[in-house]
């Protein structure tokens, strides 16, 4: 999972049709198993590109977003927002959405 550093890597991804981003933090504990099993589930899902982004030290994302806690998912289509999970990460709801659009892709 590619780490985004600043703004405009994440605004260069937003050119993927499909792509998964986790908000996170160096100092949250709730984090690493969340980063960590998602990471497991991007694993299925080779063609979708999967990106962390620690928001302490890249503030305009939380800011443009709205990120108010962390870890959240965010899965975008096309440069918007389609599905946003926070604190507690709904992993078969992520599951579903991605099984729907890489199917759309094949």
């Amino acid at each position: 999972m590619e780490k985004l550093t600043s703004y405009e890597s994440f605004q260069a991804a937003l050119a993927s049709p499909l792509f998964v981003v986790i908000a996170k933090t160096e100092a949250c504990a709730v984090c690493k198993p969340v980063l960590a099993r998602l990471e497991i589930q991007m694993n299925h899902y080779p063609t979708v590109p999967a990106y962390q982004i620690d928001v302490e030290r890249v503030d305009a994302f939380r800011g443009q977003h709205l990120v108010f806690t962390v870890p959240t998912v965010m899965v975008f289509e096309h440069g918007k927002e389609i599905l946003r999970e926070s604190r507690f990460v709904d992993f078969q709801r992520i599951e579903r959405l991605l099984e729907i659009y890489t199917r759309e892709e094949a």
